[in-house]
C-alpha cells in the first residue's frame, strides 16, 4: 500500500511515516518502478504499536528497542516488563511529590 493509504489506515500522517522511517521505527519500505513507497500489511500493526507504546509513556528510543529485539527474533516481553516497570516507578514517585 503506498504511503497515504498506510496513514489512513493507521490513523496517522504521511509526514510521521516518514519521520518513523527516518527514526528506524518502520523499515524502509519497498519502492514501486514510479519512487513510490510500497508497505506491507504488517506495517499498520507495527504503527499500532509504536502507539500503543507512546500511550503507555514510553520514548520512541525505548520503542525502537523492543522492535529491534522483536526484528532479530527474540521476544522481547522481559525488556517491554523492566521498561513499564520503570515507567510506573517513575509515575508513582510524580504522584508522591
Amino acid at each position: 500500500m503506498r504511503i497515504g493509504e498506510l496513514a489512513e489506515a493507521a490513523g496517522t500522517t504521511t509526514k510521521t511515516l516518514r519521520f518513523y522511517e527516518e527514526q528506524g521505527l518502520l523499515p524502509p519500505a519497498e519502492r514501486t518502478p514510479a519512487g513510490y513507497r510500497d508497505y506491507t500489511g504488517e506495517a499498520v500493526s507495527r504503527i499500532d504499536f509504536i502507539h500503543r507504546g507512546q500511550a503507555a509513556g514510553l520514548a520512541l528510543a525505548q520503542i525502537r528497542q523492543i522492535l529491534e529485539i522483536r526484528d532479530h527474533g527474540q521476544a522481547p516481553c522481559g525488556h517491554v516488563r523492566d521498561l513499564l516497570n520503570a515507567r510506573l516507578a517513575d509515575i508513582e514517585q510524580q504522584i508522591a511529590q
